[in-house]
This record gives structure tokens, sequence and C-alpha cells, in this order.
């Protein structure tokens, strides 16, 4: 290891008293060709012997306040330049090899079929990867690795939270009202109500209506409802007792396996609102994988794989929940016996298996409408960073654990997926995908 002192800082031209501004451009200058020259040679930032600092260095070595130092390491920490190990040091990384992208082209079907793996600009080349490989795509195969298949349970709960900040229990067949310009969801669709209206809570998210009404759906479309229609409440909603309290109620999804374990989807938990209520479930999660062939030369220092294997990188997690009734539908079972049937046939999927492609062939189920949305890139939760962290440290890969620290920059692709004609989705996916990834010399393929 090889540890940067503020002195040492000093003489790489560390800016004294400078603001947060110059200290991030001094580092991007100093770091962004991926090597640094210091006394013993020239050192490769994310080879073997790591670089690093502390923030009292960088703050002695700058003259300036530690919370200044700590807002110029920001930005570079967002974009995985720096690594800040709690209670240890900063390591100095530069620029990852590599970032993960999707493509354009098919935004609306297979992601793992779209990701992009490009080498970051800028960098110093190495000499054991050949990059003319890399850019070529029959060089760079992705798979997907099942990681679990199991039947889980969708549970829905309610929270009331009062305008004078107390919370309360929400108790079956409470009467309440519904503000104007409320979103509720009705056979699949989304719609607003027109004015205040009258509704008893049921359980879960779901209220029945007590009198007759009116929503409104897109296109200034509008449906008129019969008292007792039942309705599903979205996320958040405006509402008002009986006692004239008013408050917000809050409905919240929890998606647990047999096991008890939870699937955590934090704020995207609201889109499997999406899914017919007591419609069982299918979890199929899957880590998405990148194999490099030809691309590293194994004859480097410290690689002692067989010239053959490929490099596999970890690029995200695939997360997929399916309608559990799909064999029913298709002719293929009962309806008790459908969820299992689905799971026995999940669990028999190799890498290079196509979710869509297998679907269609068993049971005649095709995506003619899809809701896709891609988040910006964002630290990860915690539960979701664990995740993250259990594929990425397999030690079948040869991935460099980008997120040893406590923040993982990932972003995300949401999709819900229907057949023709019909409201409620079949699938709903959400993968996630770290935006940064390296290759490791220091971690050996099985």
């Amino acid at each position: 290891m090889h540890r940067l002192d503020a002195a040492q800082l000093q003489a790489l031209g560390a800016p004294f008293k400078g603001g947060a501004q110059q200290i991030e451009d001094w580092l991007r200058g100093l770091l962004q060709g991926g090597t640094l020259r210091l006394p013993g040679g020239l050192v490769e930032l994310r080879g073997p012997q790591p670089v690093v600092t502390t923030l009292g260095d960088l703050k002695r070595a700058c003259g300036v306040a530690m919370e200044t130092a700590k807002q110029g390491l920001r930005a570079l920490e967002m974009e995985h330049w720096v690594l800040l190990v709690d209670g240890a040091h900063t390591r100095l990384l530069g620029p990852p090899r590599f970032r993960v992208s999707v493509s354009k082209e098919n935004i609306a079907g297979s992601v793992g079929r779209a990701i992009e793996v490009s080498p970051m600009e800028g960098l110093n080349p190495l000499e054991t990867l050949d990059y003319d490989q890399l850019q070529r795509g029959d060089h760079v195969v992705s798979k997907k690795a099942v990681l679990a298949v199991e039947p889980v349970t969708l549970h829905w709960s309610a929270e009331l939270r009062l305008a004078n900040g107390q919370q309360r229990a929400l108790p079956p067949d409470t009467e309440l009202a519904l503000a104007a310009g409320s979103s509720v969801h009705h056979s699949g669709r989304t719609g607003l109500t027109q004015a205040d209206i009258q509704v008893v809570f049921t359980g879960g998210r779901s209220v029945r209506m007590a009198h007759t009404a009116q929503l409104l759906f897109g296109r200034n479309e509008t449906c008129p409802l019969r008292a007792g229609t039942r309705l599903q409440l979205d996320r958040r909603s405006l509402v008002r007792l009986a006692d004239g309290h008013t408050g917000l109620l809050e409905v919240n999804s929890r998606v647990q396996l047999d096991t008890g374990e939870t699937v955590e989807w934090g704020a995207d938990s609201s889109w499997l609102g999406r899914f017919m209520d007591d419609v069982p479930l299918v979890l199929l999660r899957r880590a998405v994988l990148a194999e490099l062939h030809g691309v590293v030369d194994e004859s480097c220092s410290g690689v002692g794989s067989p010239p053959a294997s490929p490099w596999r990188l970890a690029l995200g997690v695939h997360d997929c929940l399916l309608d559990g009734s799909i064999p029913f539908r298709a002719g293929r079972c009962s309806l008790a016996r459908s969820p299992g049937y689905l799971t026995r046939f999940l669990r028999g999927f190799a890498d290079t298996d196509s979710l869509r492609e297998k679907m269609a062939t068993e049971f005649g189920f095709v995506v003619d409408a899809a809701d896709v949305r891609l988040s910006p890139t964002t630290f990860a939760a915690a539960s979701l960073r664990n995740l993250l962290r259990r594929v990425a440290t397999d030690p079948r890969l040869n991935s460099e654990l980008l997120s040893v620290g406590n923040k993982a920059p990932c972003w995300s692709q949401l999709g819900a997926y229907y057949r023709k004609g019909e409201a409620w989705p079949w699938e709903i996916t959400r993968e996630v995908y770290f935006t940064f990834v390296d290759v490791s010399y220091r971690q050996q393929a099985a």
C-alpha cells in the first residue's frame, strides 16, 4: 500500500487555500490517466498496491476546513474516482476501466441483451487488456445466472399519518373521504377522483365506494362507478375521517418469500401495485454477467487462470416478478398448482436463456405492450448494496468490487410488460446495474 501524507500531496500539486472546486479539479487532473508517478516509480491506481491518503492529510495539504475537503471529494466519490473507507483512509482510484450503459435500440426488450460495457476515455491503456477486442461485440457475451426462484406473497399495509403528526391504525370498515384528485386503480387502470368521494377502507390497499362517483382517466375520459365498486389506493392519498381529522394515508407493499426473507424494492415497490390483487407471484432473481473472451492477457503477473478461460464481470442484478397463474391460464395445470409449475420451469433456466423467448415457447405469453423507465445514477440503498455486494464477490468472477465502501453508484430500469388487451401485467422487472465495473488481477476465477 502506498500512503500519501500531506507533504507528498503538496509535492503532487495540492492547491493551498483553494476551494472545493479547486480540490476536485486538481484530483481529476492527477488521477485521470489511471496511473500516478511516485518516488518509487509509476503506480497503477487500480493495481495490486492501493494508493491511499486520509481526509486529515488532504485537509492539511490544502490548508482548508474538513468540510471543504469533503466537498472536493463528493463528485469524485459519485463517479468512483476516490473511495472513502470509513475509519481507515481515502483510496485514490482514478476512473474505473469500464462504464456499464444500455443501448437505445432495445429499450423495451431484454436489457441484458442491450447492455454495453465500454472502456472509459482518457485512461492510460493497460498492456494486459486488448481494447480492440473489447469493442467487438462477439468478444463480450452477456449472461444471466439464476440466483433464486421462489414463490412469493405480496402484502399490502396502510398507515395513516394525521395532520397533527400522530399516527393512527386504520382498521377495516373505517369510513373516510378521499380528496379530489386522488390517484386510484380500477380494473388495471389508473384514474383520478373528480371530487371528494366517500369510501370504506377494507384492508390492505383496498377501499369500497360508499356512493356513486366518477373517475377521470387519460385523455379526459370519465367513468361512472356505482356504490360498492372496489378500488385500489395509490401510494399516498389525502383523506378525511368521519370525526373530521385529516391526514395522509400511505400504502406500502412487502414481498415476502416462504422463508420469511423480504424482497426490498424501496421506492420502486409502488410498481407492484399494477398486479391484480391476490394473484400468486413467483420471483426470478438472476445475476447479470459479462464474459470477456480473448480480452484479458492471462500472462500478466499474479494471474494464474488457464489461457482459454474467459474473464467474468458482475454487472448487476435482475429481479423479475411473474404472475404465478400463467401456467393455469395456458392450460398446463390447475390454479392451485400453477405457482409451483412455474417455479420448476424457471429453475431450469441456463445462463444464456431468454425469459421472453422461453415464456413464449412454453406458455404462449408474449409482450405486446410495455411501460419501461430508466433511472439516473444514484447511490444504492443498504439492502440493494448488500445484494450487489453478494453478487460481485462471487469467487468465480474476476470483478473488482468497487463498492467496498458504504456507497455503490448504480442505475436501474423498471418495466411492466403486458399481453394484448390485458390491463394487468404478467411480468414486472427491476434490473439494477453498477455504473462502473473493473477487472481485478487480485482475484482468480475458479
